[in-house]
């Protein structure tokens, strides 16, 4: 019976420590369980993994196209850019070119007839010959209205570039013209057969205007809403009678000064910068000079028309070109750039104008930012040289998250004028990243109960050892354990492996290691003389017998 109540006394001991904290780690697991819901909370394992200079780009020697693309920004006719040869190129696109159309003698082909809307009374006759754009025409008074007839031959010009693009650096305008008229008195008391234009030297019944032509090129919009006389001649004393002033030989007409002509052809192109007009045109002035007045222009013609003008590309403010590549992320919450390092060599295929354009520089820019430290191009050589030795340190440029893209940019910082193509290439584009990652394992929610369990199945089943032990064993003096356990042996078929000292024996044991003591201590002390002089001697010291009495 004692046997049985001790195990059932054991496993109560045991449910008792257990099921509590079974109980326990349940609530506890149910609570942390919702806690993990509720705040996404996870307990993580973790490690760093250390990444020196990782390449970031691909093709860095511009073997191919692939990989790189290029983008403009500002005028994106100012620039160009290709990859050949094994090198990346920016074309800054100057260009020069000269306006020569209006040359030489004017033909039908490409000059058309059309009304002066000022003066749409048309001469007698007009057209074009092999010796130019011709008009005559006779005036009889008092009948005839066309007093002062007009012609114009006009050409549409068409730009091969947009003008806007351009800028008119030079230009001139050169025209002959001739003309021959009668002389003979043109006014008679009675009607006679006198056709002679009237100079203001004539004398003339009714003096005060005199007859005269003009020759004048005009250039306008092809609304005609702007119009600018860039030639002109008008008579003054052709038709004289004495001396007698009957014609004009090849002669050039006055004209502007060039800038004049320059700010005129600009103003046109202001308003459309492909188109303009070109009109030669002759009028003819009769004045009634007498009751029955005659005036006959018998030839009156444009020889010829020249009009040149040079004209360069303009490179705008603010344009940019640039090589981009877009290189892969750098993802994760756990990932601290230590460095980052992005380096190249240029060149420039000839001295680039610093005098028209001194702050023009190249870039770097990682996802759009521009690193502080810029290179003038009028620093660049003829020969490939390194960016800046060491490279440029661009860690404060990288993003996370996000695909990291290089830039190469030219940025033109003034605008100037540009005669001719100026080629700026690149070459081994290079971005190292170094970083360290930092992995997490996040530990699943049943390896973190499976953990705790059997940490508290473990600390549960010691304690419960523990206690059984002390309840039993350890809470007894250590004699009376003994005498438990010698008496758990008593049942047993063999003798008790143990014996019980009685009590006299365990006294005498006692008393026996004290006289022991007391022995050790006389034998250790000097003899001691008497009165006399000897030295006493102990015979005996008393012992006790096998008896435990005294002898």
């Amino acid at each position: 019976m004692v046997k049985i109540r001790n195990k059932k006394f054991a496993i109560v001991i045991i449910l008792a420590i257990l099921l509590p904290s079974i109980s326990v780690f349940l609530i506890n697991s149910q609570n942390y369980t919702q806690e993990i819901k509720t705040n996404n909370t996870k307990i993580y394992t973790s490690a760093e993994i250390i990444h020196d200079d990782e390449p970031w780009l691909n093709n860095s020697n511009f073997n191919s196209d692939s990989h790189w693309f290029s983008s403009k920004e500002g005028d994106i006719t100012d620039t160009e850019a290709y990859i050949s040869n094994g090198q990346a190129n920016f074309n800054i696109t100057g260009d020069k070119r000269t306006f020569s159309n209006i040359s030489g003698i004017p033909t039908s082909e490409i000059w058309e007839n059309v009304t002066n809307p000022a003066f749409p009374i048309l001469p007698d006759y007009y057209g074009i010959d092999q010796y130019g754009c011709e008009a005559n025409h006779t005036w009889i008074d008092p009948t005839d209205p066309e007093q002062a007839p007009s012609v114009h031959w006009e050409r549409i010009i068409t730009m091969p570039v947009n003008m806007s693009d351009y800028v008119i650096t030079s230009a001139s305008i050169s025209t002959i013209y001739n003309a021959s008229v009668t002389t003979s008195p043109g006014g008679a008391s009675s009607p006679q057969p006198y056709y002679g234009v009237d100079s203001r030297d004539d004398p003339v019944d009714q003096p005060g205007d005199y007859d005269s032509a003009r020759f004048y090129v005009l250039i306008s919009d092809l609304g005609g809403s702007e119009t600018y006389e860039i030639a002109w001649y008008q008579t003054v004393h052709l038709g004289q009678d004495s001396p007698e002033i009957s014609n004009i030989t090849d002669s050039f007409m006055e004209k502007v000064v060039e800038e004049s002509l320059i700010f005129y052809l600009t103003s046109l192109f202001e308003r459309d910068s492909f188109h303009f007009k070109v009109i030669l045109g002759i009028r003819i002035k009769c004045i009634d000079n007498f009751n029955y007045d005659r005036d006959r222009w018998d030839s009156l013609r444009i020889k010829s028309c020249d009009l040149n003008f040079t004209y360069e590309k303009k490179i705008d403010q603010f344009t940019k070109i640039s090589w981009n590549q877009e290189g892969e992320s750098l993802s994760g919450e756990n990932i601290q750039i230590t460095d980052a390092n992005l380096r190249f060599r240029y060149k420039v295929d000839q001295p680039w104008p610093t005098s028209s354009s001194p702050t023009s520089e190249i870039k770097v820019l990682l996802n759009g930012n521009s690193h502080e430290e810029t290179i003038r191009l009028s620093l660049a050589n003829e020969t490939f040289k390194d960016a800046k030795l060491g490279g440029f340190d661009v860690t404060t440029l990288i993003l996370l998250n996000i695909e990291i893209q290089a830039s190469i940019q030219i940025y033109i910082a003034n605008e100037f004028l540009l005669n001719r193509t100026i080629t700026i290439s690149i070459d081994d584009v290079y971005l190292d990243i170094s970083y360290i990652e930092i992995t997490t394992v996040p530990l699943g929610e049943p390896e973190i109960f499976r953990l705790l369990l059997i940490l508290a199945a473990v600390a549960g089943g010691l304690l419960g050892s523990y206690l059984i032990l002390y309840q039993r064993i350890f809470k007894y003096p250590l004699p009376v354990r003994k005498v438990r356990k010698y008496r758990r042996t008593l049942k047993n078929s063999e003798g008790p492996k143990r014996s019980i000292t009685t009590q006299d024996a365990a006294f005498k044991k006692v008393y026996g290691k004290e006289i022991g003591k007391s022995t050790s201590l006389l034998k250790s002390k000097s003899p001691q003389k008497t009165a006399g002089g000897k030295i006493e001697k102990i015979s005996e010291i008393s012992k006790p017998d096998s008896s435990g009495g005294e002898t």
